[in-house]
């Protein structure tokens, strides 16, 4: 991985990186070799406050350029990067705390839901079965 352009925005908590990484007979890097890249590139940076958000690469050639932002602290992070970013750093397995918490969270709220509806119908089925035999 080569650094083309390091950018230290004071402003938003974060470093940009423009970079670069010559991948010969081999795919296009994952996500998650990415940021582990970055990562040994910057010094003092942190995989769940590293986020990739470009990558392209060319056809018919192997080499990739991307941007990724590395944050100085998670409160930066959360309130800086757009949830589809993080959404796809969590589905690829590169972080797994900002969206699996709010998913879990949801799971359990449709778990009560669910048992809420199955007293219910028990509820119902009982009032139904009293009717007929009276």
């Amino acid at each position: 991985m080569k650094i083309e352009n390091r950018i230290d925005n004071e402003i938003l908590e974060r470093v940009e990186l423009h970079f670069s990484v010559e991948h010969p007979k081999e795919p296009t890097p994952s996500l998650q070799e990415l940021i582990e890249m970055v990562n040994k590139m910057e010094p003092g940076s942190v995989k769940s406050q590293t986020f990739i958000m470009e990558v392209t690469s060319r056809f018919g050639r192997s080499s990739t350029t991307g941007v990724a932002h590395v944050y100085s602290n998670s409160e930066a992070a959360e309130a800086t990067v757009p949830s589809h970013v993080k959404d796809r750093h969590v589905r690829r397995g590169a972080h797994s705390e900002p969206v699996v918490e709010e998913s879990s969270a949801e799971e359990g709220s449709s778990e009560e839901d669910t048992e809420e509806n199955t007293a219910e119908e028990e509820v119902s089925e009982d009032s139904e079965a009293d009717e007929e035999g009276s």
